[in-house]
């Protein structure tokens, strides 16, 4: 049998019960932390939707005000200018964070063995 033969399937013995599908455990026997993820694709398609079209909408607003000239457009961008450039956290935020609580009294502290310092 050293000639090959093309367009043939050769199969081998038992190789109906691996090709069988594997039965997987019912949620009965699977505990909860490891059940997968229940998946609600029906409202997610609709929420898309939805928010498409409530900034399709409110970029159609925004054109128009601008169109006209309005002094509501200029309100809201000098807003929205103003909003974009505050920082995400506040700066107090970051003077108020003391370190030292999570360090120690004394900040880091590196201390050598007796061998390490032997070998300097």
């Amino acid at each position: 049998m050293s000639e090959y033969r093309h367009n043939e399937i050769v199969y081998e013995e038992g190789w109906r019960e691996a090709a069988e599908p594997q039965v997987s455990p019912t949620a009965e026997e699977t505990p909860a932390d490891e059940l997968p993820p229940a998946e609600d694709n029906g409202s997610r398609p609709l929420l898309i939707t939805i928010r498409l079209i409530l900034c399709l909408l409110a970029a159609a607003v925004l054109f128009i005000l601008r169109a006209m000239d309005s002094e509501w457009y200029h309100d809201f961008m000098t807003f929205y200018r103003v909003e974009m450039n505050r920082p995400v956290i506040a700066q107090d935020f970051f003077e108020a964070l003391d370190l030292s609580q999570v360090f120690g009294k004394s900040g880091v502290e590196v201390k050598a063995s007796p061998d390490e310092l032997l070998h300097r």
